[in-house]
């Protein structure tokens, strides 16, 4: 247990030393000001003014990951929301809101939350998927996720009721690959595997 825990502080002190840069950076109101809405613009400028480049703010994301992964859910969703400010890649900006949801989510911050499942349920509906069933995939996440904040939010109820019925037909299809692979004789770790494509 004791190496273990050495281990992890080791990870901690890699991770804080990678991402020191542009954490002070954003522990600065006043340069914090400077950011823009293009998203390039703030890259040239963090790397021109503060040598801040890419590096650093791929840190700022495992570093954020390291904190949701300790227990520290308002950093990481502190971290997380600074670093989608500054990503380019929409898959890793994907994945970083997925982690500030859950990071709102077990801090009980519902209506925050609420406003990252509806950026997650925008974006999902706008997305090209490789494949359909990745799409359905998302939405069914979506609507598992979904279930901790409508059981706690003060409309809940109405807001649960119309994202199930808006996803029917996500749901149905699900159902339909399952039924399909169920009769083809698949196993159960087979249909987890269709489902996880």
């Amino acid at each position: 247990m004791v190496d273990r825990r050495v281990e992890v502080v080791a990870r901690l002190k890699a991770l804080e030393d990678a991402a020191a840069p542009l954490v002070t950076f954003l522990q600065n109101a006043n340069a914090v000001q400077e950011l823009r809405a293009d998203k390039q613009y703030n890259l040239q400028m963090l790397n021109d003014r503060y040598q801040i480049g890419p590096d650093q703010i791929e840190a700022l994301y495992q570093y954020a990951k390291f904190q949701f992964e300790c227990g520290n859910y308002s950093g990481a969703a502190d971290y997380l929301y600074q670093y989608r400010a500054l990503c380019t890649n929409s898959e890793r900006s994907l994945s970083a809101l997925w982690g500030k949801l859950a990071a709102e989510i077990l801090m009980q911050n519902w209506d925050i939350a609420l406003e990252e499942l509806n950026c997650l349920k925008e974006i999902i509906d706008s997305k090209s998927f490789s494949s359909p069933l990745n799409q359905v995939q998302s939405r069914i996440w979506l609507m598992h996720w979904s279930l901790f904040i409508f059981f706690n939010h003060d409309n809940g109820r109405t807001q649960i009721i119309d994202l199930f019925n808006q996803d029917k037909e996500e749901v149905d299809e699900l159902c339909r690959t399952l039924e399909e692979k169920e009769d083809s004789s698949c196993t159960a770790s087979d249909q987890f595997s269709c489902i996880t494509i």
